[in-house]
């Protein structure tokens, strides 16, 4: 099993352990995060996760676009690696955006115990959703949806919102399919408490604007 750099609450490294060890004892570690956004089409992108991949019950919310742990020793840029693992796109950490750094806390089961430093990331793509392969069976989908919308259901403005979908069929294949996303399908600890799909479908509609500098949220 993979091996994770784990760091005290000052984030300071202080070994390694497995990803399993780390959620069950409640360990720091890092992760890497990105939100993918069109700035042409002003759109933003979602992950819907396959069946199975937590110990504990899990809707089929629609996540940020990618996430995963860094593996020990890597550094900060070798988190682009999910980008290619999870949506299969040829993409070099400099066309990523640092948008800065979350640590948060949460136990999201008896044996799940979330003490994570974030790293945040907005990743521009010039593609739309049907150019996307999605590389990783890990992840049953994808939902694209215009980034006005997008801050709308977050704050609560709006309970649904029209979006596009890419859903993996059993041939291994996607589908694509226009439909509507509710704020129930959201993950209910991002609506709450600091407000990680508002903050993040800010920053990303400000980079739609052309800002570049200071988006942090």
């Amino acid at each position: 099993m993979t091996e994770i750099d784990i760091f005290n609450d000052r984030y300071e490294h202080v070994g390694t352990d497995t990803k399993k060890q780390a959620h069950h004892q409640g360990l720091w570690h890092r992760t890497f995060s990105a939100l993918a956004l069109n700035p042409s089409r002003r759109r933003v992108m979602l992950q819907k996760k396959a069946p199975g991949r937590y110990s504990f019950d899990r809707p089929d919310y629609a996540d940020i676009t990618v996430g995963g742990h860094y593996h020990a020793g890597e550094d900060v840029e070798d988190g682009v690696r999910e980008v290619h693992e999870e949506l299969g796109l040829p993409v070099s950490y400099d066309q990523l955006h640092p948008i800065g750094l979350r640590q948060t806390a949460v136990t999201l089961a008896p044996d799940y115990i979330e003490r994570e430093f974030q790293h945040w990331h907005l990743l521009p793509v010039d593609v739309g959703l049907e150019d996307i392969p999605l590389a990783d069976v890990e992840v049953s989908g994808l939902v694209d949806l215009d980034v006005d919308d997008a801050v709308a259901l977050a704050a609560g403005d709006a309970d649904t919102v029209p979006a596009r979908f890419a859903s993996r069929v059993e041939d291994g294949g996607l589908r694509h399919s226009d439909g509507t996303l509710s704020r129930a399908e959201l993950v209910p600890n991002y609506l709450a408490l600091d407000q990680l799909y508002l903050r993040l479908f800010v920053a990303a509609r400000r980079y739609c604007t052309g800002e570049r500098g200071h988006l942090f949220w």
